[in-house]
């Protein structure tokens, strides 16, 4: 029931996964209103049939806070689908909602992994080459060093499984890449990072503006820097498509071939092409998608939550957090 598209997004994300054949309809459990569910089906003139619905009575119409929603309205559509997975009904849990209430949830019932400190959101972003994953862009913005490393571990991993790169390099977000630039935060994790875990390489410091050019594959960051990083290369993304378009349009380039260009600008810039970020470091999968998203996002989502567990992303985690000391 979250987003600013809810419930339609998540209709038409679970219709469309089935469709492409990335799931069947008994893999997918709805959570949210029983009423609202069924009658968005009814509009595409569809059959929910197949479809597990688990009605969630409470609304978060008028809540102001993720400690609000837990306390007065229990039965709400996160909290109940975060239950699936806590109780092994269900091994991925995916929501447009909002990103707080998904974390805070999340982490108040669902276990951290073996060595793991505190859970990281990771977001996959395309690279001028390559891909690379930000880790952490909003659940801790205040870490530890030891998180960091955490977050390097996890990320790590996330990569290797999602991408295939044996050794993925990991990068800590800075103000210069200098040794010893940066506040006591950076500085004293940069110094765990050096021990590196046998799942990355640690690269040294990156800076905002080398991370798109492929200085790393996976860049490590507090929750409120990378939330930022994350939410400027969005805004920056959408400034260019829409300069570039109007310029095509001065340069009386024709429709259709101005069409044809910006779709594959698009596809490099286009939140949904991965659908949203992994909530790494808990037992099970969480993914928090973009408030905006619609179907295909969604859909995309449910694709990369699924890749998730079939590469058991967790289990490399904790395998790799056991073999480095400063990580446990």
């Amino acid at each position: 029931m979250g987003g600013d598209h809810a419930p339609a997004a998540a209709i038409d994300g679970a219709l469309l996964s089935v469709e492409r054949g990335y799931a069947t309809r008994e893999q997918i459990l709805l959570t949210g209103s029983g009423d609202a569910i069924r009658a968005e089906f009814a509009n595409r003139g569809e059959s929910p049939d197949g479809f597990e619905i688990i009605d969630a009575p409470d609304s978060l119409e008028g809540i102001t806070s993720p400690v609000e929603a837990v306390r007065k309205r229990p039965n709400n559509s996160v909290a109940l689908g975060v239950r699936e997975v806590q109780e092994g009904r269900a091994e991925a849990f995916v929501s447009a909602g909002n990103t707080g209430l998904v974390v805070a949830t999340a982490t108040l019932n669902l276990k951290c992994l073996e060595g793991i400190r505190r859970p990281g959101i990771a977001a996959t972003i395309q690279g001028e080459q390559t891909p690379f994953t930000v880790i952490d862009v909003g659940a801790n913005p205040q870490p530890k060093p030891l998180h960091l490393l955490h977050y390097a571990i996890m990320g790590s991993a996330l990569y290797h499984d999602t991408f295939g790169k044996d050794v993925p390099r990991v990068g800590l977000l800075n103000i210069g890449s200098e040794d010893r630039k940066g506040n006591p935060l950076v500085r004293e994790a940069s110094d765990l990072l050096k021990q590196s875990a046998p799942n990355f390489e640690f690269v040294g410091n990156v800076e905002g503006v080398d991370v798109f050019h492929g200085a790393c594959d996976v860049v490590v960051s507090d929750g409120f820097t990378g939330n930022v990083l994350l939410k400027v290369s969005e805004g920056v993304a959408e400034y260019m498509m829409r300069s570039f378009g109007r310029l095509l349009g001065e340069a009386e380039v024709a429709p259709e071939k101005q069409q044809s260009i910006l779709s594959k600008m698009l596809r490099h810039v286009d939140f949904s092409e991965y659908g949203g970020a992994l909530l790494l470091g808990v037992e099970g999968f969480v993914t928090i998608c973009h408030g905006r998203s619609k179907g295909p996002a969604i859909c995309n989502a449910i694709n990369f939550a699924l890749k998730a567990v079939g590469a058991h992303v967790n289990q490399h985690i904790v395998a790799a957090a056991r073999s480095v000391p400063a990580a446990t």
